[in-house]
């Protein structure tokens, strides 16, 4: 690259680039050169390296590599077979020494160093330094790379809007905008919250009102209750009081006739003295009488022991009689038994006599036992091969099962690769289910989005496939004819509103004319196993379109060796452009210039569309054993239904052979039964025998058991008559003693009969203070009775007074009984006829006016905090609309006189939505007019040709270039496109204004110019060379150049 010179008194303006220096960065080794303050001209051809210097620009300014359209990492821009690249910047600073800014990016670790004026530096650093000076190379206003030109005229009208806020507005114009955004999202969730608190209001002030009067007449039934509640207390109150004063007036009655009582006792004093010694010489006698009773008691009980023991003894007698007897009996039955058992034993003995020689059953019995075991053989053998066969048809199931739960993981693949289409792009998945109900209205086929045809072999190859296809073919719909494609994306768009791809089947083309140029045999020696078609399998439509498109039979693909001798086959194979390694993507460029080669490499990105493939083969093979395992399990449940039938006739002939061979021994045992029963009886017999009992000492026994009986029951006798006569003696004693204390009784009654004879006012008296007691005590309990009723009725403490409220309530009631009840049964008349409600729906009811009242409450609080928010919001608007028409009416000036210099016409305004608070929706609009037969129309990528769109986007920017706040702007190829007489139109604008009247710098990139264009004396024109025979920046000299010049002019 040659220097260009830099006038000593050009000005710069702050954070313009100075000087650029590279090193091992994508074409260049090392290259440095200065740029000039105003318009830098970068011209060379293609392949040289002027997108080069776009790429480090954005790259030293801490720029994201997204921001360039070209690669991934940083790393991808170190110049192949290097392993680090430095960029390095320098930025004018009118306040001192320039800035110096570089960065060095390593492949090692994909680590990155920065450094500031040779000092280490954070990446964050240098934002804050390249936000300070008002850099931004993410906006395309300002930095539009080669990869992003198409993206400019394809930006809506709001991101123009906002690029162009950053670029020219006021600093704070951009965030006001952004507050506005997010204060009108704000305002729209405070207004939705305004209008659900009056709906919810409304509705539960509804609710209420249908049960409104239910509530009324519920209120009026209580006021109707609860008055009668209080004339209860007030009856309660009443009884008692009433009670209370029956009390008093019975306790002075009564203290009355004590007084009399005492006075009347007084007089009989001498009377009841005599009384009382004869109530106690009665009370010795019955003491006297009662010490008689017991013993005659005592003496009774032990003559009644004596009885029972003479009963037991009786009986004990009568008990060694019975046994006795018993042991005859025994006896006698004994000997009876043995005269039977001798009887049965002739009987058993003549049979025997009369029985015959049996029959020889012997053979018969062999034979049967024979038949038998052959059977039981047979039958276990069946038996044997019947429970192995079955083990081999459950077997057989359970593989069967086993296969088609595989073949079932198999086919739920596609449902997997849909749901992630549905993840991936929702209007693609919803396409494809509206495709399925819908191909009867295409005359041919329309294939679903290619990565659900497409199934990997492998699973792990799928990420080469995945980054050589773009994700908009990867969901494209592939379709037979042309016909099919319009009709269905004409349905997609307009009916459906879905934003979907669609391609075409390539006409005319047949796979077998898509075959690699080599076999890959011929590349095995690099590393390469197969090509990229080899990896997959799709319909046939859709492998014409894959080959056409991106060559899939020609990519090889290799492993971890094919990236150790990449540099042998860019020189050994040249007619590789596009390969693969383990983890990597090579594409070879070769120049049209000097034919020299270079390559880039690209990191591999992980899969994740093709993941989940479908194995054909196994599905196929699965199938098919499935078939086979089901026909032997139909074959072999056969053969086991058959066993089956032979196992039962098997065993129905055993069981006919166990009762021969029962019978025949029956018919060879009768005479050896016989014996053993005689045997049997002959046993009984002697036993029995054994069994006799000898009456004789028995009866000896019984004697004596007689004697002692006797001995005890005579002195028993006596015991019983010394007890009678103690009773008898206690008798008599105690008979006297009860004439005695009938005499004393009776000289007792005579004396009461005396004093109630003479004492006849006292009796009455006493009569009458007991009547008159109880009746007090009687009225004392219910006054008791009736004050606990009336506190508890009225709520008082036990030990607390009526509160002067209730009495104040009591004054204006009934105050007798008879009163009270009369009203208490008028009001309850009342409340029965009046409607009765669930108290239940009266809770609802109040529970629901408190939530009316709390949502009021929020309601008007929300209403104040939303018209606070919409007053902060319109004056917001006003400090960014007003200074934003008019900044876009300057931009409009410029823009439409740019236009007029090439006799079109031209137009930026700002778009405002029909609700102007939809501040998302603001935008810069730019309608243009290339032909007086046109009318102005939207800038957009299908209105205008490139070439049209490249004009607009230039003269866009030269309109913001008298506006910029920042220090340089860059476009890359702008002019491509465009046609001659335009292309020299916007160059000498661009020079006019660049280098006469903007004050900020330029760089315009572009392979060519035409022919004796103007050009202004403070322009840099930079021209970049590339080939094998140039010379390195540091040994060339360009003064030597010019003296050089000088002489060969002259």
């Amino acid at each position: 690259m040659r220097k260009s010179v830099v006038s000593k008194d050009a000005k710069y303006c702050e954070g313009s680039i100075v000087k650029i220096k590279l090193e091992n960065v994508l074409t260049y080794d090392s290259v440095e050169f200065k740029c000039g303050p105003h318009l830098n001209v970068v011209i060379g051809p293609n392949g040289t390296g002027k997108s080069t210097i776009v790429c480090a620009i954005c790259l030293g300014l801490a720029g994201k590599t997204s921001w360039l359209g070209r690669a991934q990492s940083p790393t991808d821009f170190i110049k192949y077979g290097k392993s680090k690249a430095r960029i390095e910047l320098e930025l004018y600073n009118s306040d001192g020494d320039n800035w110096t800014i570089a960065r060095e990016i390593n492949k090692e670790g994909q680590q990155t160093r920065w450094w500031v004026n040779g000092r280490a530096a954070t990446q964050k650093a240098v934002e804050e330094l390249v936000s300070r000076l008002n850099i931004q190379v993410g906006n395309l206003t300002q930095f539009l790379p080669q990869e992003k030109v198409a993206d400019f005229a394809k930006m809506s009208e709001s991101e123009l809007l906002e690029n162009t806020e950053k670029a020219v507005g006021d600093p704070e114009m951009y965030e006001r905008h952004q507050k506005l955004k997010e204060s009108r999202t704000n305002a729209k969730s405070l207004e939705q919250e305004f209008q659900n608190l009056q709906e919810r209001i409304n509705q539960e002030v509804q609710k209420n009102a249908r049960i409104e009067q239910d509530v009324k007449n519920f209120e009026e039934r209580e006021n109707f209750l609860a008055k009668i509640a209080t004339l209860e207390i007030k009856k309660a109150w009443v009884k008692y009081e009433c009670e209370r004063l029956q009390y008093m007036s019975t306790k002075e009655e009564k203290e009355q006739k004590e007084k009399k009582l005492k006075e009347i006792r007084a007089a009989h004093a001498p009377l009841m003295k005599k009384l009382d010694d004869a109530k106690k010489n009665k009370e010795s006698i019955d003491n006297m009488m009662k010490t008689k009773g017991l013993e005659l008691k005592e003496a009774a009980k032990k003559a009644e022991a004596n009885g029972k023991e003479g009963d037991n003894l009786t009986d004990k007698y009568v008990e060694a009689q019975d046994e006795l007897k018993f042991k005859k009996d025994q006896e006698d039955a004994r000997k009876k038994r043995v005269r039977d058992l001798n009887k049965q034993l002739e009987a058993l003995e003549n049979e025997l006599q009369n029985t015959e020689e049996t029959e020889d059953v012997q053979p018969l019995l062999e034979k049967v036992n024979r038949g038998m075991r052959e059977t039981q053989q047979k039958l276990g053998h069946i038996n044997m091969e019947g429970e192995n066969l079955r083990g081999k048809i459950e077997g057989r199931r359970r593989n069967i099962n086993g296969m088609s739960k595989d073949l079932q993981a198999l086919r739920n693949i596609e449902n997997q690769r849909l749901q992630t289409l549905r993840a991936k792009h929702k209007d693609t998945y919803d396409a494809v289910m509206w495709l399925r109900e819908n191909r009867d209205k295409f005359k041919g086929n329309i294939h679903e989005p290619i990565m659900l045809c497409v199934n990997m072999k492998d699973p792990h190859m799928a990420k080469y496939l995945e980054n050589h296809i773009s994700f908009n073919d990867m969901r494209a719909f592939v379709c037979d004819t042309s016909e099919d494609m319009n009709t269905f994306m004409d349905l997609m768009r307009e009916d459906q509103k879905l934003r979907v791809n669609a391609v075409k089947t390539p006409p005319r083309v047949s796979l077998d004319t898509c075959h690699p140029k080599h076999p890959i045999q011929q590349y095995r020696k690099y590393g390469f196993h197969s090509y990229l078609m080899d990896l997959f399998t799709c319909p046939e439509a859709v492998m014409k379109f894959l080959c056409t498109q991106y060559k899939v039979q020609s990519i090889p693909v290799g492993d971890n060796r094919t990236k150790e001798l990449v540099d042998k086959i860019v020189k050994e194979q040249p007619d590789l452009n596009c390969f693969y390694t383990a983890d990597n993507q090579y594409m070879i460029k070769k120049s049209r210039y000097d034919g020299s080669t270079s390559s880039r490499s690209v990191k591999l990105k992980n899969p994740t569309l093709l993941t989940v493939s479908m194995d054909d083969n196994r599905e196929k093979e699965l199938v098919n054993q499935i078939q086979i395992e089901t026909e032997s399990v139909r074959k072999e449940e056969d053969l086991y239904n058959n066993m089956k039938v032979q196992s039962r006739q098997l065993d129905k002939h055993l069981n006919e052979l166990r009762e021969d061979r029962k019978s025949l021994m029956t018919r060879k045992d009768i005479k050896k039964k016989l014996q053993s029963q005689i045997s049997a009886k002959k046993q009984t017999i002697q036993n029995v025998e054994g069994e006799a009992i000898d009456l004789d000492a028995e009866e000896k026994k019984v004697a004596k058991k007689f004697q002692d009986i006797n001995a005890k029951k005579f002195k028993n006798l006596q015991q019983y008559l010394e007890n009678t006569q103690k009773c008898v003696k206690a008798s008599t004693e105690k008979v006297r003693m009860s004439l005695r204390h009938a005499e004393t009784i009776r000289e007792y009654n005579r004396l009461e009969a005396d004093i109630r004879e003479q004492s006849q006012t006292l009796q009455s008296a006493e009569s009458e203070f007991e009547r008159i007691k109880e009746k007090l005590r009687n009225c004392k309990e219910v006054a008791k009775r009736l004050l606990l009723a009336a506190k508890r009725a009225s709520g008082t403490g036990p030990d607390e007074e009526v509160s002067p409220s209730l009495k104040s309530t009591f004054a204006g009631l009934p105050d007798t009984i008879e009163e009270i009840d009369n009203c208490i049964h008028e009001h309850q008349v009342r409340a029965d006829c009046t409607v009765q409600t669930d108290e239940r729906v009266v809770r609802e009811f109040k529970r629901r006016k408190e939530e009316i009242e709390r949502l009021e409450t929020q309601l008007a609080n929300k209403e104040q905090e939303r018209d606070s928010h919409q007053a902060t919001i319109e004056e917001a608007k006003s400090q960014w609309l007003d200074p934003l028409q008019e900044l876009i009416g300057r931009i409009n000036k410029s823009f439409s006189h740019f236009f007029s210099c090439l006799k079109c016409v031209g137009e930026v305004d700002l778009h405002i939505p029909d609700n102007p608070e939809e501040y998302s929706k603001y935008g810069v609009r730019i309608r243009v007019k290339f032909r007086d037969s046109e009318q102005l129309r939207e800038l957009s990528p299908f209105h205008q040709s490139g070439g049209e769109r490249s004009v607009t986007t230039v003269l866009y920017m030269m309109s913001l270039q008298e506006l910029a706040k920042c220090p340089f702007r860059c476009v890359d190829e702008i002019n491509q496109g465009m046609d001659p007489h335009n292309e020299r139109k916007v160059f000498e604008l661009v020079v006019n204004t660049v280098c006469n009247k903007s004050a900020s710098q330029y760089f315009l990139l572009t392979p060519k110019l035409l022919p004796d264009l103007e050009y202004a004396k403070n322009m840099t024109v930079l021209c970049v060379y590339n080939g094998p025979d140039m010379l390195n920046h540091k040994d060339w000299n360009l003064k030597k150049f010019l003296q050089l010049r000088a002489r060969l002019e002259d």
